[in-house]
């Protein structure tokens, strides 16, 4: 039977109504239209698939062209921590000198006005010297510290060192100094910062209390010297010293032997801080 003799326009429009999948590949249009002409000037046809295509490249393309740009050209120095290190101290050096060179220029400039003013009979001398007193000042980093600047820092020091000299013993509080070396006549200096340890020969040096050295090192008369870094911000350090038995990085316990006294008997320097304040040993240490 044939069908289309009786149903040609239904069979016809059939074709529009596509499976899923077919609909899926459809295909979109871009026309450029004349409307004064009634004109199609250009016409595109494309999937969602190729539009998905050509906008991830066309975000690729942009992203290597700026990376590109900044990193091939002079522009790549406005991105942060792209300047070498000297570059940039270089560029602070020079805005600080620019910044001194303007003053200077207001300075001439004033000078130079106060001048034609004298010069002309509007203004004299004394008044003229006022108002170029009166140019407002700029900081410069450059410039070295003022007296009250230096009285001030004194002062502040003076104060903290006093501080943490009265917080010292609190800080020792439950803290038993060992000896550095049992039975050796101590001098305590004039300063009350250290202390002389006048050694039998080769007389073993021992840590105070238990700690961290952070140095050993001999110096240019072959001596060496120990520092150890104690609980409560506390710090010796045992100068003078022929041999050691220690390295930095160990941890000595309280009492442990980390050197010995010259041959000779000579003294060996003993020394206590606390928070980077000298103390003195002979309050601290039973000798």
């Amino acid at each position: 039977m044939n069908l289309k003799k009786y149903f040609p326009r239904i069979i016809r429009t059939s074709g529009a109504l596509a499976p899923p999948d077919a609909q899926a590949q459809a295909k979109r249009r871009l026309d450029y239209v004349n409307e004064a002409a009634f004109s199609r000037v250009w016409s595109v046809r494309f999937s969602r698939r190729q539009a998905l295509l050509l906008l991830a490249l066309a975000v690729a393309a942009t992203a290597a062209l700026i990376y590109v740009v900044m990193a091939f050209t002079p522009l790549r120095a406005l991105l942060p921590g792209t300047l070498p290190g000297d570059m940039r101290a270089r560029y602070i050096e020079t805005t600080l000198r620019l910044d001194s060179l303007s003053r200077q220029i207001q300075l001439d400039a004033r000078y130079l006005a106060d001048m034609r003013a004298i010069l002309d009979g509007t203004t004299d001398p004394d008044s003229a010297r006022a108002s170029h007193a009166l140019l407002p000042a700029t900081t410069d980093t450059l410039l070295p510290a003022s007296e009250a600047e230096r009285a001030f820092v004194n002062k502040f020091e003076s104060n903290r060192r006093y501080q943490l000299s009265v917080l010292s013993p609190i800080a020792a509080d439950g803290m038993a100094f060992y000896s550095p070396a049992p039975g050796a006549d101590a001098q305590p200096a004039a300063d009350g910062t250290s202390v002389e340890l006048r050694c039998g020969r080769n007389q073993g040096v021992d840590a105070i209390y238990r700690g961290t050295v952070v140095s050993a090192q001999a110096d240019a008369g072959g001596l060496y010297t120990v520092v150890i870094q104690h609980p409560n911000e506390f710090v010796s350090i045992y100068g003078g010293l022929a041999d050691i038995f220690t390295s930095r990085g160990a941890t000595p316990a309280t009492g442990a032997r980390i050197g010995v006294a010259p041959e000779t008997g000579g003294a060996v320097t003993f020394e206590l801080w606390h928070n980077g304040v000298p103390l003195d040993p002979a309050t601290y240490v039973a000798f």
